[in-house]
């Protein structure tokens, strides 16, 4: 496996095996080499293929090649251009208007989290973060049918048009009958965590109460 040296600038388009592994390709984005090469370990391990960047721009250019990734993992604080701008210019691209973003970072100050949120990210993982979660909630963000293609309902596009990939897969469970504890246990957040997000659901939609959310996306 070929690993990450700071001088290297053309390499890293191609990491793991040539051939790309069934399954789905992630972008890891991190000025961090180590960190680079520690988190395309663990994801080449697990089966993923990855593609690793060390810096917001070689991410553009990396999506702007049209490689259908199915996930970027970016780091918040990078020289030059941090990871909120990259989000941003990621999303101004035709190629990455979709593409799930997740916040991975040793920044956690809650402002910093609620920031990533507010851009649309699809989850905020903080550094060092334990193995086991970190892949639990990357398989969660990849496996929500919230963002499959083949949603067609009005409901959930117009769901889609008001809340971040956290709160809409959130919904989603309330929508199928869990209570905070089980969606808590489904996601890897804590309790309290899913409480607040449910208040942010309701309050952006301008419901009441849960049952609101089920009766809506039950339609």
């Amino acid at each position: 496996m070929m690993k990450l040296e700071k001088d290297h600038t053309e390499d890293f388009f191609e990491t793991g095996t040539e051939e790309w592994m069934e399954g789905y390709r992630i972008l890891c984005v991190d000025d961090d080499i180590n960190m680079l090469n520690t988190v395309e370990d663990i994801l080449i391990n697990t089966g993923y293929s990855v593609s690793l960047a060390k810096s917001g721009k070689q991410a553009l250019e990396y999506i702007k090649k049209g490689i259908n990734y199915q996930l970027v993992l970016l780091d918040v604080d990078m020289p030059d251009m941090d990871g909120y701008d990259t989000f941003r210019q990621i999303r101004g691209l035709e190629q990455g208007r979709d593409i799930p973003i997740i916040f991975l970072t040793a920044m956690d100050d809650p402002d910093f989290e609620i920031k990533g949120f507010e851009y649309g990210a699809a989850d905020y993982i903080t550094k060092p973060f334990v193995k086991s979660v970190f892949l639990a909630r990357i398989k969660n963000r990849i496996a929500s049918p919230l963002r499959e293609k083949d949603i067609e309902t009005e409901h959930f596009r117009k769901l889609a048009g008001e809340l971040s990939d956290l709160e809409l897969k959130v919904a989603e469970y309330i929508a199928e009958g869990l209570s905070n504890h089980e969606i808590a246990d489904k996601t890897n957040y804590s309790y309290g965590y899913i409480k607040r997000v449910v208040s942010g659901i309701l309050e952006k939609t301008d419901m009441k109460k849960r049952a609101d959310i089920r009766q809506f996306l039950k339609r």
